[in-house]
């Protein structure tokens, strides 16, 4: 990142086609590992890593990674369309912070592509690009392992 402050990449929505939300999901807030403000630097690494910026926040804290990406609380009315607000894409913490399974991330990665959105997740090099076999795979590992490519418990996921 260098130089990058990335403070500056929090602004409202000005229609550049990179305005996008930023996705953060805990089961425990407390939880070291995956903390909010880990998270946070993460989503915006991540935004600034594709020159987009973050118009706002969908964060589901003590919300399980097993409920459905559309049915949560905050990242919900998003993807259900009831916000009102446009936005260009989503961007995630980690692949695992958009769901706790392959079809959750899957569907969620492919809403994304239907409604021509981007969709980036942090240690994913780029916007994911589900018509690519091979990024398809990187996406799905991610979903199911973690960012060094260790395989991880979802009994422990948080």
């Amino acid at each position: 990142m260098g130089d990058t402050d990335l403070n500056a990449i929090e602004r409202p929505y000005d229609g550049c086609g990179k305005c996008v939300l930023g996705v953060r999901r805990l089961s425990r807030v407390k939880l070291a590992t995956s903390s909010p403000e880990r998270q946070r630097e993460n989503v915006l690494t991540a935004a600034a890593s594709v020159g987009a910026h973050i118009i706002g926040w969908a964060d589901d804290w003590e919300v399980s990674g097993a409920t459905d990406p559309v049915t949560r609380p905050r990242l919900g009315p998003w993807l259900r369309g009831e916000r009102g607000t446009p936005y260009e894409g989503l961007v995630a913490a980690a692949v695992d912070r958009l769901g706790r399974n392959v079809v959750d991330c899957l569907n969620t990665g492919y809403k994304m592509r239907d409604e021509k959105k981007m969709l980036v997740t942090y240690g994913h090099d780029g916007a994911w690009n589900p018509d690519d076999p091979a990024d398809e795979n990187r996406f799905h590992h991610g979903s199911l392992g973690c960012a060094d490519g260790t395989a991880r418990d979802p009994a422990q996921e948080p």
